[in-house]
């Protein structure tokens, strides 16, 4: 549990500065109320699911329209080293099928702060890197298939589908593929526009609920998914994440309250709230909500702190 927190503050270039035996003032339910739901949309439970290999088959198989893929091996959060002092990269969902087709998938809440197309041409440059062994054995033709996806909440380029697939191919004869073996996925959860399955799978993700009123199909690959889902959150690694999530944002902001005084203490504790929230890929709504809820704010402060305060 703690091996994955660090992990996760590592690759977003954070500190943790949080004990294991410390039990904040602020109750659990008060930061997560009972009736509070985290998404598969929402980093923490995108990883905790996605190490269950049949939930990544099932998102996997309604994605790739493929049913009945098996995946062979799943891991979450694999760290892909670069040349010393080059940057390295760390997979959300990483697997591999029984043909040897590779898949990377990635929950990018935020695509404001980077250029997510980028990102996917670094990720596949050393993807690829570790797959063939040295050697003058070693042929090119024997490098497997990759296929990247990014999820977003967004739609990256503004043509309203819920799925962009990109291939190489010749400009100069489009009908030319370079078939050499890439597939970049971008998935887009603010579209309807896309096959049914998908776009209750995104909506889903979304809304993690089976009683989403945007899921157009009940697709019996969602329903084997949500049923994992209640078991994640069941488990007592989930709780005790959740725990985690509330202690580093109301430890630092109080920390900071002591010492620096009740009024800006409490200015300290939202901004906290709110990094924990982003870095935790809770969405902006939800993070809305929370911190007007938490620090009593009416609906135009808890705006104004949230602009404020979100990277």
């Amino acid at each position: 549990m703690f091996i994955f927190l660090s992990a996760f503050y590592r690759k977003r270039g954070k500190d943790m500065n949080f004990t294991t035996n410390t039990i904040p003032s602020t109750s659990y339910q008060e930061l997560f109320p009972e009736d509070y739901q985290f998404n598969l949309s929402d980093f923490a439970l995108f990883l905790s699911v996605m190490k269950n290999r049949k939930a990544y088959e099932d998102i996997l198989s309604i994605i790739m329209n493929e049913e009945g893929l098996i995946l062979k091996e799943v891991q979450t959060e694999q760290v892909i080293l670069n040349h010393s002092g080059k940057r390295a990269i760390r997979l959300d969902a990483w697997a591999v099928d029984y043909d040897e087709r590779q898949f990377d998938t990635e929950m990018q809440n935020d695509t404001e702060q980077d250029d997510v197309r980028k990102r996917a041409r670094f990720y596949q440059g050393l993807i690829d890197t570790p797959l063939l062994k040295s050697g003058r054995k070693t042929r090119y033709k024997h490098l497997p298939s990759t296929v990247i996806i990014f999820i977003t909440q967004d739609d990256i380029f503004g043509k309203d589908l819920a799925k962009y697939t990109f291939r190489e191919r010749c400009d100069e004869i489009p009908e030319l593929p370079l078939e050499d073996g890439t597939t970049k996925l971008f998935l887009n959860m603010s579209s309807k526009n896309g096959r049914p399955e998908l776009i209750s799978l995104l909506q889903y993700m979304k809304n993690t609920t089976l009683d989403n009123p945007d899921i157009l199909v009940t697709d019996e690959r969602i329903v084997d998914l949500d049923r994992i889902v209640t078991e994640v959150k069941q488990s007592e690694e989930w709780e005790a994440l959740q725990m985690n999530i509330l202690e580093i944002g109301i430890n630092k902001g109080r920390e900071q309250g002591l010492s620096q005084g009740i009024t800006q203490g409490i200015t300290q504790g939202i901004q906290a709230l709110i990094e924990s929230c982003q870095e935790f890929g809770i969405t902006q709504t939800d993070t809305l909500n929370k911190i007007q809820t938490k620090f009593s704010l009416d609906s135009t402060t808890a705006k104004e702190m949230l602009l404020k305060y979100w990277r």
